[in-house]
């Protein structure tokens, strides 16, 4: 019979649980950590740790801190060309700071560290599948991958979102965003507010990549961690030429583990990252490599403070920072979509993610990128249809300069790209201040009008100049031209129904660059491009069929054209 009750939920309940679950290695790293306050060096492995049995099927332990003890290796998941917190140095080691604050938990541990190389997109996945035992990868702690993982707080950083480009840009915050085209890193948590307020998104895999295509001119504005432009701020040629445009959505940073067995280790690392905060081998580890540490700064007097000093505050609200709040709004139908995913998983065996219907967010950029494909599409067809009756009746027009006027404008349209149409067709947009998505639709429409329309249209003159040959000396009518051309017609409607996802180079947010946003924040790409391509394939076999139709209906109104 139960003879009282207790709040499991209160502070003193919960830094209980922490401790029956540390047990002697808790125990045991608390007397190591005796000295930190006057020694700035990691604390080093208790004895009890160093001399943990090796059995033969370490691997197959469910407890992560067990398996670790067990092989004495700890797999860090940690990035690079991220300097100064991970980076490749000229011998190709691994250095920065995160490389070290790895080494020095693992020395915490009385085990080797193991460095695995994991990017933003893939890092929460190889946690989850036991690829790593820990990752320490700049990753910013939020609601939404909480979810996916345990962090240990304290936290080692934080950071902000930092908008950066030319000096000569004008950007005052985001709101001032919409219509201009921003490159960032896949799984940059800060993307989906990015893409609300209308910039149109880039996606690169390395933030290093990002400063490439900034320098290189392919990128105007990029968008990363303020911690990264660092040290590249710091170079004079860089400082003289870029800056800072406005920064949002402080972001700390935290060392996460598995949530399936990475309980214990993450009680245990977070009295390490506890004792590195009061002893300041946490700051110092930062200013040797010359990481900004006004936070850490912080942090070391908030617990070395009597509050936050004690094993308990590591449960404390009022000592342990909460994780960023970027959970977007849910679908009212999300669960389904979930449901939906685990059923086609349980079917097939391939995980598909379904990101676009599972946030308004997403949902919002889908319906209006299905919206604009579709009025881009059908601008298209009808500019195409348009201009390839204008150009056929030019070309075979008996006014001399109507005639060269026309082949003026074909010859570039037949000798220079689509998409570098469409770039110049932006530049020339944007010099002119318009950047609202209708304009770039209607200046996307005229482009593709013209590339295909002038290919159409010389097929109709070629077919007119036979028929006059054929007629002489009766002047044959546009459309039995049209009729006998009927087939490169077709082609080159088709043909702009199948261009117009070149459009998003303009800023046109159709479907392509929608699901390119979608994208960014979900770190799914493999579900939603193939979303798209079902899509495309769809709606040009629409077009290909009511063409089809025309055709027939001609057929049967203008044989005599023939």
């Amino acid at each position: 019979m139960r003879t009282c009750s207790v709040d499991e939920s209160g502070p003193v309940m919960q830094a209980a649980a922490v401790m029956r679950r540390l047990l002697v290695p808790a125990l045991a790293l608390l007397l190591s950590f005796g000295a930190a306050g006057q020694d700035s060096r990691p604390p080093q492995a208790p004895p009890a740790q160093a001399a943990a049995p090796k059995t033969k099927k370490c691997d197959d332990a469910v407890d992560v801190l067990a398996r670790v003890l067990c092989t004495k290796t700890l797999r860090v998941g940690v990035r690079t060309g991220y300097p100064p917190f991970a980076f490749e140095d000229a011998t190709g080691a691994l250095q920065g700071f995160e490389i070290e604050l790895a080494r020095q938990l693992a020395g915490s541990l009385g085990v080797e560290p193991v460095l695995v190389v994991v990017t933003p997109a893939n890092r929460l996945a190889l946690l989850g599948e036991g690829r790593v035992d820990l990752v320490i990868a700049t990753m910013g702690h939020t609601l939404q991958r909480d979810r996916e993982a345990l962090f240990v707080r304290p936290h080692y950083y934080q950071s902000q979102t930092i908008v950066l480009g030319r000096k000569e840009l004008q950007i005052g915050g985001l709101v001032k965003l919409r219509g201009n085209t921003v490159c960032v890193t896949v799984g940059n948590s800060t993307n989906a507010e990015l893409s609300v307020n209308g910039a149109r998104l880039k996606l690169f895999d390395k933030a290093s990549s990002l400063v490439d295509e900034l320098r290189l001119g392919g990128c105007s504005l990029v968008a990363q961690d303020d911690s990264f432009f660092a040290s590249y701020l710091q170079q004079p040629a860089f400082a003289a030429a870029y800056d800072s445009k406005f920064g949002f959505a402080p972001l700390p940073w935290g060392v996460a583990v598995a949530r399936d067995g990475g309980e214990r280790l993450a009680d245990v690392l977070a009295l390490s990252m506890q004792q590195l905060h009061i002893s300041g081998a946490l700051q110092a580890l930062a200013q040797k490599h010359g990481v900004d540490s006004p936070f850490l700064a912080q942090q070391r007097k908030l617990w070395s403070s009597s509050t936050c000093a004690q094993i308990s505050a590591l449960n404390d609200p009022a000592c342990v920072k909460a994780p960023l709040d970027n959970q977007l709004p849910p679908t009212s139908f999300a669960a389904k979509v979930d449901q939906l995913e685990h059923f086609i998983y349980q079917a097939t065996g391939t995980r598909v993610t379904l990101a676009m219907f599972k946030t308004w967010v997403a949902l919002d950029l889908l319906l209006e990128g299905v919206w604009f494909s579709l009025l881009l599409v059908v601008g298209a067809v009808l500019a195409t249809w348009g201009f390839a009756l204008a150009f056929g009746a030019g070309l075979t027009s008996h006014t001399p300069w109507v005639r060269w006027s026309m082949r003026c404008v074909l010859w570039p349209m037949q000798s220079t790209p689509l998409i570098l149409l469409m770039i110049l067709a932006g530049v020339v947009v944007g010099a002119m201040g318009a950047t609202s998505p209708l304009v770039a639709l209607a200046a996307a429409v005229l482009v593709l009008g013209l590339f295909n329309g002038s290919n159409a249209g010389q097929a109709v003159a070629e077919a007119m100049l036979t028929l006059r040959e054929e007629r002489a000396p009766a002047q044959p009518a546009l459309s039995a031209a049209v009729y006998r051309a009927r087939t490169q017609m077709v082609a080159f409607v088709v043909n702009a129904t199948r261009g117009s996802p070149a459009a998003s180079v303009m800023g046109v947010p159709e479907l392509l660059a929608a699901l390119t946003d979608v994208a960014s924040f979900s770190s799914e790409r493999i579900t939603t491009y193939t979303f798209l391509l079902i899509f495309y394939m769809l709606l040009v076999a629409l077009v290909h069929r009511l063409a089809d139709v025309w055709q027939s209906r001609l057929a049967l109104s203008g044989g005599a054209y023939a």
